[in-house]
């Protein structure tokens, strides 16, 4: 008779196990890529603009490599089940009927977060654009924004597809998982600080410290929504635009703000979240591979359940090793 699943137990720093393989792939396609490339201009920069040219938005290397999380994703659910291994994210993706009212809900209050930003600082005394964009040239930054924000929807795929549920599987705790994720966006988009211009290298610690406390909340909110990365990408995608609809800078200051303001709006997701649960426990963290195959999408109410369960198929690992973090409650909800 197996023990229940724990997040203590040892077969839960086990559940990583079958899986190692493609978070290694996953670290080295991302982080290792993007500072491989830094490191080659770093110490041979000459010889390196020759060879792939200056790095700049449009250059092919860079492309590639800011897609590279949506890019190792895609390759490790294939390695992981082929085909129906893309087709069950593809249907990960597709919002459940209870769950549509959180998309307006979340851009209100993420637009409603970057004109807060503004008249905080102003509040405070941080310099601020003087004039922002009329109302007409914000619909229409944000919209640019998705595909100028490069990289945006590539986040949303990898880290937010794989790595977090990956680390909801091996922590089966929302906070570590979140601070891991956090972190590793952080390290990945490091030498983007470095290039661009000294202040924002000096401001990655507070960066890094944002996305932390961002990760946190769409650890808490994606488990709601069964791992459906859409919730993270659109809120994402209002949230990014305040700066190039000129509500304020990117500045230390402001990311003080921003920083304090999110912290805030986070809290208040827990107790949302909290609440909707009855009081009772939130839902458990999604966790890699389970969020995308049958057992677990049937049950949690998915429109287009997934296909097969692969994370079973011709393994000798017991119940407690083979299933996610959390499965013993899944399968009692």
């Amino acid at each position: 008779m197996t023990e229940p699943v724990s997040e203590s137990s040892p077969s839960t720093r086990r559940a990583a196990k079958p899986y190692a393989k493609y978070l290694v792939l996953y670290l080295i396609l991302t982080i290792g890529s993007v500072w491989a490339l830094t490191l080659f201009y770093l110490l041979a920069y000459d010889f390196a603009v020759d060879t792939l040219g200056e790095l700049g938005l449009r250059n092919p290397v860079v492309v590639v490599i800011l897609h590279s999380p949506a890019i190792a994703a895609l390759l490790v659910l294939f390695l992981y089940d082929r085909w129906r291994g893309l087709a069950n994210f593809g249907r990960s993706l597709v919002p459940r009927k209870k769950d549509l009212l959180w998309i307006p809900a979340l851009l209100a209050l993420m637009f409603g977060y970057i004109f807060a930003i503004r008249y905080l600082c102003i509040l405070f005394g941080i310099d601020v654009p003087p004039e922002p964009q009329s109302p007409v040239q914000m619909v229409l930054t944000f919209l640019e924004l998705f595909y100028m924000e490069v990289g945006m929807v590539a986040i949303a795929i990898g880290w937010f597809g794989f790595f977090l549920p990956f680390m909801h599987r091996l922590t089966g705790k929302h906070v570590s998982s979140g601070v891991l994720t956090g972190l590793g966006i952080a390290v990945f988009v490091a030498p983007g600080n470095v290039f661009a211009s000294f202040e924002l290298a000096i401001a990655w610690p507070l960066y890094a410290a944002q996305l932390c406390v961002l990760c946190i909340g769409m650890s808490f909110l994606l488990s709601r929504m069964k791992g459906n990365v859409l919730f993270f990408l659109l809120p994402f995608w209002a949230s990014a635009s305040g700066s190039a609809m000129q509500l304020y800078y990117f500045a230390i200051p402001t990311q003080f703000v921003q920083l304090t303001l999110f912290a805030v709006l986070v809290a208040a997701l827990y107790l949302v979240l909290k609440r909707q649960a009855g009081g009772g426990e939130l839902d458990p963290p999604f966790a890699f591979p389970g969020y995308l195959e049958r057992e677990y999408t049937v049950r949690m109410g998915a429109v287009f359940p997934g296909s097969g369960d692969r994370s079973r198929e011709g393994r000798s690992e017991t119940r407690s090793e083979a299933e996610p973090v959390g499965a013993g409650r899944e399968a009692t909800s």
